[in-house]
């Protein structure tokens, strides 16, 4: 990069820089030169992804060094490394990134019989004679009414079954047949009702996968609140604050996402898979005994407490962010 060549005042905001290197009141740089396309880019990916260094700086000792990136941060050192959530958003991104390069690989919902791909065939209404298709009917609409207080799972289930019994039927049809009564839940139950029924008939959930794909970055953001609330619960008589939990969650989610999507890039072996899972919960042991600063006993132990709750929270914060993806389908 040519040498700056500075001025009297600063272009951005005025002030009176004089010899500075670097407006007082603003910071920008004291340089009158006109941008060329190179430093324009230059500045740009350097404001992004911070290539002053930070981000490898930042990458290598969170690899190198469990804990001591978080510590750091903890202890006041913000400019040696890059900020959590910027560091945590970049590997996020390239994590999916990685999914999408390898997108028929991942579905979230998909049918399989032995190891041929299994897609639901159509029931064909010749193949059953109205009779049948009646008694089929009465016997849903019998065993519907026998529930005394039929709870929403329950609903949507028999709905379901109801709507592949007679696809033709209007929801009044149905309502009136099961003696549903015409309510808000009812209306939004017999919608997903009908979403389940169409996938299914047509054997493609792809609808579906692709929108949670697309939403699986917020997903994964927003359980790092939640993660970092067990380790406020589990270290509560710690003097950490719950800001401090969420950080040293970030960085190290961060580490997970990059060994992720390096796997997704290049390797997609399970023995791989094995060794990359076992590397990091080593890693976040070293990385919990460091910035805890607690004997190994106790470590081992909160280890093992936060990884079963983790795995538990994560299981149904990942279910109930299924079943939201599938209602606003």
């Amino acid at each position: 990069m040519a040498k700056p060549v500075k001025g009297e005042h600063c272009l951005n905001c005025g002030t009176a820089t004089g010899s500075a290197n670097y407006c007082s009141q603003c910071g920008q740089l004291n340089d009158t030169r006109r941008l060329s396309f190179w430093e324009l880019v230059s500045e740009s990916l350097s404001n992004f992804l911070a290539i002053d260094g930070k981000i490898f700086r930042t990458l290598w000792r969170v690899l190198a060094k469990p804990g001591k990136v978080a510590t750091d941060f903890k202890n006041g050192m913000r400019v040696t490394y890059m900020n959590p959530i910027r560091f945590y958003f970049l590997s996020s991104l390239l994590l999916i990134t990685s999914i999408q390069l390898n997108r028929s690989d991942v579905e979230i919902i998909r049918f399989k019989e032995g190891d041929q791909e299994y897609v639901p065939k159509k029931k064909d209404p010749s193949s059953t004679s109205s009779i049948e298709r009646s008694l089929n009917l009465a016997r849903i609409s019998e065993d519907y009414k026998a529930l005394e207080d039929p709870g929403l799972f329950e609903r949507l289930d028999y709905l379901t079954d109801y709507l592949e019994e007679s696809p033709q039927s209007s929801k009044a049809e149905i309502f009136g047949s099961l003696g549903m009564e015409d309510s808000f839940w009812n209306d939004f139950l017999y919608d997903q009702a009908l979403k389940i029924e169409q996938s299914r008939k047509e054997g493609d959930f792809s609808k579906f996968n692709n929108a949670f794909i697309n939403k699986l970055f917020w997903i994964l953001f927003l359980f790092i609140p939640v993660f970092g609330l067990i380790l406020q619960l589990v270290y509560w008589r710690r003097d950490f604050y719950y800001p401090e939990h969420l950080f040293f969650t970030l960085y190290q989610q961060s580490l997970f996402f990059l060994g992720a999507s390096i796997y997704n890039l290049f390797f997609r072996s399970p023995n791989v898979l094995i060794i990359l899972m076992l590397g990091f919960g080593i890693h976040l042991l070293l990385a919990m005994r460091r910035f805890y600063q607690q004997s190994w006993r106790k470590t081992i132990f909160k280890f093992v407490l936060i990884n079963i709750s983790g795995i538990f929270t994560f299981g149904l914060f990942f279910i109930l962010s299924a079943i939201v993806v599938f209602i606003l389908l």
